[in-house]
């Protein structure tokens, strides 16, 4: 009796499993949706069908739709896109790597204050990637968007305190930083400030 109880409950479990796939998969697929609205123009549905193509979320991965999808949105403006668009083409995924249209697809999107394309916009500066290395105004850029409270930008400020790039070496600026990130959470910033610690107090 209770063997076939417990059958009967696995089979009402694999029931319901396969009822729940089919609805998420038939049911709940916002795929064709955002397709139509995407070929009507609608910016923010062309960068949805971008994910769906990098991510394989209701539909098959496909890298180069993806970065067809990006750079149809980030030429009518959306800024997420843009932000997108210049990493594939950091990467060369979905296209020829052209550092040249990272550092520009970066540039635009930062014009809109996207802290995300700022920091990366800076790192383009700091390193000389697709265009000539400034580190000063690497800094510069990076600043402004710590200044703004972005934790990320606030971390990897301090690092160009801590390390004298862009600016003159301060490691009193660089712990101010690290401890405005950690304050909101930022991971690799209270590394930073546990690893002074310790070199304060080795025996802890």
């Amino acid at each position: 009796m209770e063997l076939i109880e417990t059958r009967t409950a696995l089979s009402l479990i694999f029931i319901l499993a396969v009822a729940l796939f089919l609805l998420r998969r038939y049911v709940q697929n916002p795929f064709k949706a955002t397709l139509t609205k995407a070929s009507q123009g609608d910016a923010e549905a062309q960068y949805k069908m971008g994910q769906f193509f990098y991510t394989g979320k209701y539909t098959q991965k496909d890298v180069k739709q993806a970065f067809n999808w990006f750079s149809t949105a980030a030429h009518n403006g959306h800024i997420r896109s843009q932000v997108a668009l210049a990493g594939l083409y950091n990467a060369g995924v979905g296209c020829e790597q052209n550092f040249k249209h990272c550092f520009k697809w970066y540039e635009r999107a930062a014009q809109t204050g996207d802290y995300e394309a700022r920091i990366n916009l800076a790192v383009c500066y700091l390193k000389g990637i697709g265009t000539q290395q400034d580190e000063q105004k690497g800094f510069e850029i990076m600043k402004k968007a710590a200044d703004e409270k972005s934790p990320l930008a606030q971390t990897l400020l301090g690092d160009l305190y801590e390390k004298g790039t862009g600016v003159t070496q301060d490691k009193n600026l660089a712990m101010k930083y690290y401890i405005l990130a950690a304050k909101q959470g930022e991971p690799f910033a209270k590394k930073r400030i546990e690893a002074w610690q310790q070199q304060k107090n080795p025996q802890l």
